[in-house]
């Protein structure tokens, strides 16, 4: 339970709000006493006594008490769903822009579904444990009313009730530390299932082509299966607390029972009494049934707790530099010098060893080699999505890692095969290259991207949305998209990460032709598997295993008759 007082400093704010509902519990509290001196009127002066004026007086005061109970509940449970949603809110919001600002090796390290399901999944355990805050006000309260009324009653009568409170306490306890545990491992089987259902309809073409569907429905099925168990455990237990609760409820209510009719007939309590004290005890009782569901649902708000935090407490590898230059532009060279890197999920493969190259301001550098030489590697080292693992990468002399990293990624734009855009029209994905730009601008930089052929022939232009990940659009349609970016985004620094080697040759003579465009005056990094893309590049590094093997221009590696001219003969 330690866990929920982590949420302090999100409850903080509000904290007025469960005050003033934590002191409406009271009058409440009052309210839900008052059926037991009713009940005792009404049998001692109604029914014995033959009153005629508590036949007048009754009904008014049963209006009167629930026309108070409308007013006071409402407040009482409205304030406290004031706090429950705003902490909600607050917490998905923090939630979400922590996992933003994260590296990128923790989401390759965690799967998409999973990091859903602690976003949109946990917070709603904490909202049912944050709804139990008026609970654990209110109910202890009117069960001491209560007890204490039914003391007033008959004290030796009250007594026996203290006979239930050992094993309640036992059962609560027991119960609670069990369905925390199963609990836990329910969320863990939904994370599961949400990365099952998100990978299965992100890859709905693949699943298609490959006829994938008996695959991911078993996939599924299992795993739905796994969450189904815990589910069941959770539920036998939940199912099994609630009647051994109202099973030992029953054996002190009998004895009571046996004890409060000897004293009627006895004549030492009226019939009126009796009553009253039976409706006083089971009024008690729903107070202390109620304390037993906050229990189950502050055990999986702890539980959800205990995983968000878990997120809040992790911290980026990517750290900014205490004291960062601000760099705006490239004046003169990027240089790589004697560059390693390993993921830091597998730090004993290398990726990269030891590369060096130097690329003039305005020039073009082409990286070739087979698949899983460490080209793309190289890409995710430039904007800092990972940090090199040995020697560095400078612009104008500054190593990147002592640059700010919003200047450093400002001045970069990247041109990959893997186009990711947004379920969103065509005018706001171009305009993710620079959130700030015009309608005028947009339109300007698709046209250098030669994208206005498509755009102005789709049914509502720029304002066409695209589908999950621009699955409306071809894929040279696509790359021409994340093309007009690069040209909004106006970057002195380009990379080129593999732009056309998906695409067919009409697509890829539409999408180079822009691709050049885009390249003039600006500093390039070419990734290519087709060498024609390269061979105007002013240096064209090989690599193989990480390493560079060969370097020069296209017709001196030709002449070298090595490994790049076994690619071109390719």
């Amino acid at each position: 339970m330690k866990s929920l007082l982590r949420l302090k400093p999100y409850i903080q704010p509000y904290l007025w709000l469960i005050v003033v509902s934590g002191i409406l519990a009271i009058p409440l509290a009052a309210l839900r006493l008052s059926p037991a001196p009713l009940v005792k009127t009404v049998v001692n002066d109604l029914l014995m006594n033959r009153n005629s004026r508590t036949l007048l007086l009754f009904p008014a005061a049963v209006i009167v008490i629930y026309l108070l109970n409308f007013v006071v509940r409402f407040f009482h449970f409205y304030l406290l769903r004031i706090v429950v949603a705003r902490v909600n809110q607050r917490i998905k919001n923090q939630l979400y822009e922590h996992l933003l600002g994260l590296s990128a090796d923790y989401f390759t390290a965690q799967s998409t579904g999973t990091l859903i399901s602690r976003v949109g999944v946990d917070p709603q355990y904490i909202d049912a444990g944050l709804a139990c805050i008026n609970t654990l006000i209110r109910e202890p309260i009117t069960f001491i009313f209560l007890f204490g009324y039914a003391l007033t009653v008959n004290w030796k009568l009250t007594l026996i009730t203290i006979l239930i409170f050992p094993p309640l306490a036992w059962v609560f306890a027991a119960s609670g530390r069990n369905l925390k545990r199963y609990i836990a491992r329910l969320t863990e089987e939904n994370a599961r299932l949400y990365s099952t259902i998100q990978e299965s309809f992100s890859g709905i073409r693949v699943v298609k082509t490959f006829r994938l569907e008996k695959y991911v429905r078993k996939k599924f099925r299992d795993r739905s299966e796994r969450y189904t168990k815990f589910y069941l455990k959770i539920a036998a237990l939940e199912e099994a607390t609630h009647p051994l609760v109202e099973l030992l409820t029953a054996i002190v209510l009998a004895a009571m029972i046996y004890y409060g009719g000897r004293q009627v007939l006895a004549g030492r309590m009226t019939p009126g009494d009796l009553l009253a004290f039976f409706a006083a005890f089971a009024l008690m009782i729903n107070p202390l049934r109620t304390l037993n569901d906050v229990n189950i649902k502050l055990n999986q708000a702890a539980g959800a707790c205990e995983r968000i935090f878990e997120i809040l407490d992790w911290r980026p590898n990517i750290r900014e530099a205490e004291n960062p230059a601000r760099l705006t532009t490239l004046e003169k060279e990027l240089e790589v010098r004697d560059v390693s890197f390993a993921y830091p999920d597998a730090p004993s493969r290398g990726v990269l060893k030891g590369v060096s190259f130097t690329l003039p301001r305005g020039r073009a550098v082409a990286l070739v080699g087979a698949s899983g030489a460490g080209k793309s590697s190289m890409v995710s080292l430039f904007p800092r999505i990972f940090d090199v693992t040995g020697g560095s990468i400078l612009i104008d002399g500054h190593d990147i890692r002592n640059v700010a990293i919003n200047d450093l990624r400002r001045m970069i734009a990247v041109v990959s095969q893997d186009v990711f855009l947004f379920n969103d029209t065509i005018e706001e994905n171009i305009r993710c290259g620079r959130l700030s730009a015009t309608r005028e601008e947009i339109r300007e930089a698709a046209r250098r991207a030669h994208a206005l052929d498509f755009i102005e022939a789709a049914p509502q232009g720029f304002q066409s949305v695209i589908g999950d990940r621009g699955q409306k659009l071809s894929g040279g349609e696509r790359q021409r998209i994340s093309i007009a970016r690069a040209f909004l985004r106006e970057t002195p620094i380009l990379i080129l990460d593999e732009a056309t080697s998906s695409l067919d040759t009409t697509s890829e003579r539409a999408v180079q032709s822009a691709l050049e465009e885009l390249m003039k005056d600006r500093t390039t990094l070419i990734i290519a598997h087709r060498l024609s893309t390269i061979r105007n590049a002013d240096q064209i590094l090989v690599l193989k295993d990480g390493e560079v093997i060969e370097r020069g221009k296209h017709d001196d590696l030709i002449r070298l008759g090595g490994e790049y001219a076994k690619f071109h003969q390719a």
